[in-house]
């Protein structure tokens, strides 16, 4: 009988499967990580996305029943009132105003720069865009402008910090009960 020794094969064996190991794991660890960057970019991206459409749709949906529009470009302020019913407890129907207003937070460009929507009576509550968690946007331009009677332009642009894309957006709308229109 014949003893065969295999017992230096072994490390021969670990010599050559060691770096192949190492060379797969820094592969997969190099797509996984591109793979999360890329995942993150999109993200941010939506979410700039997103705000841009809901401080639009919002400001669309104020102007159009708005009784009177104020817009400053300068410091990127639009203020709309409205005239509400509210009905006493002695059947007499009382009407008072009621603003809504959209404002700049900081300047533009700028990283802390934010659309706040507050009612007048209320104090600047949280903004509605650039603090989300997914990816930080911050307003690059805001501006108004009245081609025509009873229409407001507006334009929005603005900035992802994570991705560094912008989105800019420009939209008319038609007031039809609007009293006061003036844009500073």
């Amino acid at each position: 009988m014949i003893k065969i020794r295999s017992g230096g094969f072994a490390l021969i064996e670990f010599a050559i499967a060691l770096p192949l190991l190492i060379l797969l794991t820094y592969g997969l660890a190099t797509v996984g990580g591109k793979i999360f960057y890329l995942g993150r970019i999109q993200l941010a991206d939506y979410v700039l996305e997103e705000e841009v459409h809901d401080v639009l749709s919002r400001l669309i949906y104020d102007a159009r029943a708005a009784k009177s529009v104020e817009a400053f470009n300068y410091n990127g302020t639009v203020t709309f009132a409205y005239r509400t019913i509210n009905e006493s407890t002695k059947g007499v129907i009382a009407v008072k105003s009621a603003e809504r207003v959209y404002l700049l937070y900081g300047k533009l460009g700028a990283e802390n720069s934010k659309v706040n929507y507050k009612r007048v009576e209320e104090f600047l509550s949280s903004p509605i865009t650039g603090d989300n968690y997914f990816g930080r946007t911050r307003v690059t331009q805001f501006f108004f402008s009245k081609p025509a009677d009873n229409v407001l332009r507006v334009t929005l642009e603005m900035q992802s910090e994570v991705s560094g894309h912008k989105i800019k957006i420009s939209t008319a709308v038609c007031m039809p009960g609007c009293e006061s229109f003036e844009v500073h």
